[in-house]
Protein backbone atom coordinates (compact mmCIF):
# COMPACT_ATOMS: atom_id res chain seq x y z
CA UNK A 1 0.00 0.00 0.00
CA UNK A 2 0.86 3.54 0.09
CA UNK A 3 4.31 5.15 2.08
CA UNK A 4 1.60 7.45 4.01
CA UNK A 5 1.45 7.21 7.54
CA UNK A 6 -1.83 4.70 8.51
CA UNK A 7 -3.84 7.52 10.04
CA UNK A 8 -3.98 9.12 6.81
CA UNK A 9 -4.69 5.91 4.94
CA UNK A 10 -8.04 4.79 4.06
CA UNK A 11 -9.14 1.19 5.36
CA UNK A 12 -9.74 -0.77 2.79
CA UNK A 13 -13.67 -1.21 2.56
CA UNK A 14 -13.69 2.40 1.71
CA UNK A 15 -11.46 2.28 -0.65
CA UNK A 16 -13.51 -0.93 -2.43
CA UNK A 17 -16.30 1.30 -1.94
CA UNK A 18 -14.63 4.60 -3.83
CA UNK A 19 -13.68 2.19 -6.20
CA UNK A 20 -16.60 0.63 -7.18
CA UNK A 21 -18.53 4.07 -7.40
CA UNK A 22 -15.48 4.86 -10.26
CA UNK A 23 -16.69 1.63 -11.76
CA UNK A 24 -20.01 3.27 -11.84
CA UNK A 25 -18.13 6.80 -13.54
CA UNK A 26 -19.10 8.56 -10.01
CA UNK A 27 -17.15 9.02 -6.95
CA UNK A 28 -14.27 11.21 -8.69
CA UNK A 29 -14.61 13.42 -5.77
CA UNK A 30 -13.97 11.01 -3.39
CA UNK A 31 -9.99 10.52 -5.27
CA UNK A 32 -7.26 11.85 -3.11
CA UNK A 33 -3.59 12.02 -2.43
CA UNK A 34 -4.07 9.65 0.77
CA UNK A 35 -6.37 7.06 -1.09
CA UNK A 36 -5.02 7.50 -5.24
CA UNK A 37 -2.25 4.48 -4.91
CA UNK A 38 -4.17 1.98 -3.14
CA UNK A 39 -7.02 2.68 -5.61
CA UNK A 40 -4.72 2.43 -8.66
CA UNK A 41 -3.52 -1.18 -6.96
CA UNK A 42 -6.96 -2.08 -6.92
CA UNK A 43 -7.55 -1.58 -10.34
CA UNK A 44 -4.24 -3.05 -11.47
CA UNK A 45 -5.38 -6.17 -9.21
CA UNK A 46 -9.00 -6.05 -11.03
CA UNK A 47 -7.56 -5.76 -14.29
CA UNK A 48 -9.29 -2.31 -15.03
CA UNK A 49 -6.47 -1.18 -17.23
CA UNK A 50 -9.14 1.74 -18.21
CA UNK A 51 -9.57 2.92 -14.50
CA UNK A 52 -5.93 2.38 -13.77
CA UNK A 53 -4.48 4.80 -16.37
CA UNK A 54 -7.09 7.61 -15.61
CA UNK A 55 -6.01 7.17 -11.59
CA UNK A 56 -2.65 7.21 -12.60
CA UNK A 57 -3.18 10.21 -14.82
CA UNK A 58 -5.13 11.82 -11.90
CA UNK A 59 -1.66 11.49 -9.97
CA UNK A 60 0.32 12.72 -12.48
CA UNK A 61 1.27 16.48 -12.31
CA UNK A 62 1.41 16.55 -15.73
CA UNK A 63 -1.00 14.04 -16.56
CA UNK A 64 1.58 11.04 -17.89
CA UNK A 65 2.45 8.48 -15.53
CA UNK A 66 6.04 5.69 -17.45
CA UNK A 67 4.33 3.61 -15.31
CA UNK A 68 1.14 3.34 -16.72
CA UNK A 69 -0.33 0.48 -18.53
CA UNK A 70 -0.57 -0.10 -22.29
CA UNK A 71 -4.46 0.26 -23.21
CA UNK A 72 -5.35 -2.81 -24.77
CA UNK A 73 -6.46 -2.97 -28.89
CA UNK A 74 -9.58 -2.18 -29.10
CA UNK A 75 -10.69 -0.62 -25.84
CA UNK A 76 -11.19 3.46 -26.32
CA UNK A 77 -8.73 5.68 -24.58
CA UNK A 78 -10.27 7.04 -20.94
CA UNK A 79 -12.13 10.48 -21.89
CA UNK A 80 -10.26 13.78 -20.79
CA UNK A 81 -11.87 15.16 -17.35
CA UNK A 82 -12.04 18.80 -16.73
CA UNK A 83 -9.17 19.67 -13.57
CA UNK A 84 -12.50 20.87 -11.70
CA UNK A 85 -13.29 17.18 -11.67
CA UNK A 86 -10.63 16.19 -8.96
Amino acid sequence: MSGLPADTRESSSTIDSIYRALERNEGREQVSDANVDALIERAERAGNAQLELLLREWRSPCGDDPDAPVLPPGLPPPAPTAPSER
